[in-house]
């Protein structure tokens, strides 16, 4: 029931009620005129009305009361709602994940735009509050914007591709616009989201970019594929290349087999000046892309630049060609005009090198595979053409074989014959060496009176015998190294001790020539294990020949040093020549290093592995002779065989180093002794020792002869 129907209702009863109550007290009170039948229920009725519209008016108010805290909740409710809803809004607004904006659809002007939109064009809310769409657009695009402003009031909804916009900084960017019209009665609003897709252009343009050009390098690839050959290959690929960079010449460079430079395979629309100029000139092989206008100069140019700019062309541009991450080639394509290459192309221009690179190294692989097979085809029939032959040849061989066996089979036995036959002249020389020499001892000593004239004549045949008695001796030495039964007597010695004794035994001999001997750091060479006789012997005829060798007057050197192998490995290469197995068995030893140096005519390159061999003279026959001192005096060609027996029996090793001979100049010779200064791992054998043959001695050995 409404409060105006309860209220009716009250009033209703009141009066009733009233009227009863008049007429009661009427009745009551014996009251029969009608007024005072009328006042009794009048006052009823007023003071009844009284009472209820007190308790109505209560009523009423609690009711009131009531309903106003029910409203009071419900707008709290609904203002807490509102406030819901625009936070949700606002999130919306500001989690969009595009730029939002609101516009007033008859001023333009902006109401609303979220944080995507105040990162997009670099303003703050604030200044963008202040700006119209069309601020928000350079004055080419304004016109478009319009458009789409009014067909967003005629349609309710619009959308735009590709338009500009500027941010606050100027930098211009392409936006995807979608905007829609919103009626709230008492104003029109537009909404507008806005999508950046500068980036999606570019990818869609670079993705369109790539399709044309693989479907160009497809067409280049699939027309060198028509064919294997290699000429063909390089002829098409020249031509698509140029058709592609619509470029009037062209030249490919191939790198040589043999890596030593570049050479000209093949070219387009060039003069013959021109290309014979370039077929003896080609890029280096690092050579990388290149993009020239050739009107300018550049710091740095490959030499088909400078050729083809002396020829008159205005452009030119080259990419390396690449096979397994090598260059194996340079294209090159050029211009009779000016033109400048894009980014863009010069990368084109690069993945075409690589790519077409493969292509021709298939082909050239092809056709080395082409070559050897005909080669091998070719091979194949001269095999056959020779099998017959090598047939009959087979047996020829045998034949020859058994020749060469049974005549190597004869140098052995001619050479063990000869090494014995040294030995057994050699002592065999020695007892009528023994009576000869004794017998003119005697006679010299002899106090019998003789002539002036047979004095003289027993001297010289004393002489001739002491020098025969000293190549007996000699022939003697090798044949018990050669027999490898030399036995070293080893004590602890001082070099210069050694050579000080040395030179006072040469003396005289120096004396007579008027030349001078020194010595160098000699003491500075500590005590050392070594046979002192023979190291006399080895340094006596290494000086001797110092003597014969250098002119009267000249100067003899002996110095000496410690010496490492480090040091030594730096010399291998050399001293491996004189001594193969030397620094396979010197193991870790310091060794002493003697230099005999003199000042005479040199000894030539060629023979100094020579002089180390059996009866092998340097120079003239006609310069032989016995004598100890007499200048460039030969003997038999022992004494450097020796030197270099003893000194490997020592785990040494003997070299000489001298420029050349010359008897003007004089550039003089250095005869290098190497000596362990303790004890070799291994006995050294002496392959040089062993017969003429080459082959190692078998049969008995030669007697074992003590001079």
């Amino acid at each position: 029931m409404t409060p105006a129907q309860m209220d009716r209702l009250v009033q209703g009863m009141t009066w009733g009620m009233g009227i009863l109550l008049g007429l009661l007290a009427a009745a009551l009170l014996g009251v029969t005129e009608l007024p005072g039948l009328l006042l009794w229920p009048g006052l009823a009725l007023v003071g009844t009305f009284f009472s209820v519209q007190q308790r109505l008016a209560r009523k009423s108010r609690l009711l009131l009361e009531k309903e106003e805290t029910a409203a009071l909740k419900r707008l709290v409710e609904m203002k807490r709602e509102v406030d819901k809803t625009a936070r949700r809004y606002k999130s919306l607004l500001e989690g969009a994940g595009n730029a939002i904006f609101v516009f007033n659809a008859e001023t333009g002007g902006l109401q609303e735009v979220n944080r995507k939109g105040t990162e997009l064009f670099g303003y703050t809310k604030e200044e963008m509050l202040s700006l119209t769409g069309k601020d928000l657009t350079p004055a080419p695009d304004r016109r478009r914007f319009s458009d789409l402003v009014r067909r967003v009031k005629r349609r309710g909804r619009g959308r735009a591709e590709s338009l500009s916009f500027r941010r606050k900084d100027g930098e211009d960017f392409l936006g995807e616009v979608e905007a829609r019209l919103i009626d709230l009665d008492d104003e029109k609003l537009v909404h507008v989201t806005l999508r950046d897709i500068t980036f999606k252009q570019r990818a869609e343009r670079e993705i369109k970019q790539r399709n044309r050009e693989l479907s160009i390098l497809n067409a280049i690839i699939g027309r060198a594929n028509e064919s294997l050959q290699l000429e063909t290959v390089l002829a098409a690929i020249l031509t698509e290349t140029m058709e592609v960079f619509t470029a009037e010449a062209g030249v490919i460079h191939l790198q040589q087999h043999d890596g030593t430079g570049m050479t000209l395979a093949t070219q387009s629309n060039l003069r013959e000046t021109l290309t014979c100029r370039l077929e003896r000139l080609a890029c280096s092989s690092d050579e990388r892309y290149c993009c020239h206008s050739l009107a300018v100069p550049h710091p740095r140019t490959c030499p088909v630049v400078v050729n083809a700019t002396e020829d008159g062309w205005r452009t030119l541009a080259g990419v390396p060609l690449f096979a397994k991450q090598k260059v194996i080639g340079v294209l090159h394509i050029l211009h009779t005009a000016d033109r400048t290459y894009t980014p863009e192309e010069i990368r084109f221009f690069a993945t075409i090198g690589h790519q077409i690179g493969i292509v021709i190294e298939h082909a050239r692989i092809f056709a080395e595979l082409t070559w050897k097979t005909d080669e091998l085809l070719r091979s194949y029939s001269l095999l056959e053409k020779s099998s017959h032959q090598l047939a009959l040849s087979q047996k020829r061989l045998k034949m020859n074989l058994a020749l060469v066996e049974r005549a190597n089979k004869e140098l052995e036995r001619l050479d063990r014959m000869k090494n014995h036959f040294l030995g057994v002249i050699s002592h065999e020389f020695r007892t009528p060496l023994t009576s000869i020499m004794g017998g003119t001892d005697f006679l010299l000593a002899s106090r019998t009176p003789r002539s002036e004239e047979e004095r003289r004549l027993l001297s010289i045949i004393h002489e001739g015998g002491a020098r025969l008695n000293d190549i007996v001796s000699n022939l003697l030495k090798v044949a018990r190294l050669e027999a490898k039964s030399l036995t070293l007597s080893k004590a602890t010695l001082r070099l210069d001790e050694l050579l000080e004794t040395l030179r006072s035994h040469f003396l005289p001999l120096l004396g007579e020539r008027e030349q001078k001997l020194a010595f160098r750091d000699l003491e500075q060479i500590p005590s050392f294990a070594a046979d002192r006789e023979y190291l006399e012997e080895v340094f006596s005829q290494l000086l001797e020949n110092a003597i014969k060798f250098s002119r009267d007057g000249g100067q003899i050197l002996i110095a000496a040093r410690l010496i490492d192998q480090i040091e030594l490995a730096g010399k291998q290469e050399i001293l491996a020549q004189f001594s193969a197995g030397f620094f396979d068995r010197m193991g870790t030893t310091r060794f002493i290093e003697v230099e005999i140096r003199d000042s005479g005519i040199g000894i030539n390159t060629d023979e100094h592995l020579n002089i180390f061999d059996k009866f092998y003279g340097v120079g003239d026959i006609r310069h032989h002779s016995s004598g100890r001192g007499k200048f460039q005096g030969k003997g038999p060609g022992l004494g450097l065989t020796i030197v270099k027996g003893m000194v490997e029996a020592h785990g040494g090793m003997v070299w000489v180093e001298s420029p050349c001979q010359d008897l003007d100049e004089n550039p003089g010779s250095s005869f290098f002794v190497l000596l362990p200064t303790e004890e070799a791992e291994q006995q050294p054998a002496f392959p040089f020792m062993q017969g003429e043959s080459g082959t190692e001695q078998e049969g008995p050995a030669p007697p074992q002869l003590v001079p």
